[in-house]
């Protein structure tokens, strides 16, 4: 079996559960939405990562470790959201139905 084959299996029936009306072609998730009145499909694809990194390595070259990002512990900074932030995820939750 591929690596991640089973992780991207489990993934991919848990975005199918969450998704009411999505469903798989070919290689591909397909997720249906109605936005603005026009029917839309974003296409997701899940492929397992050959070098894991960490949530701050952005920078991270594949494969290659420096003492800094393994011993360095960056804390993030957490602001208050601002209302706008708050309007886009209400009506993320209102498209999802929750």
């Amino acid at each position: 079996m591929a690596k991640g084959a089973q992780s991207k299996q489990e993934a991919t029936q848990k975005i199918l559960e969450l998704f009411p009306g999505s469903f798989i072609y070919e290689k591909e998730i397909r997720i249906p939405y109605v936005e603005e009145g026009e029917n839309i499909q974003l296409k997701c694809t899940l492929t397992c990562a050959k070098v894991n990194v960490g949530e701050n390595d952005d920078a991270a070259i594949p494969g290659e470790v420096s003492i800094e990002s393994t011993s360095t512990q960056v804390e993030p900074s957490i602001s208050a959201p601002t209302q706008e932030e708050k309007d886009n995820v209400k009506n993320l939750l209102e498209s999802f139905g929750l």
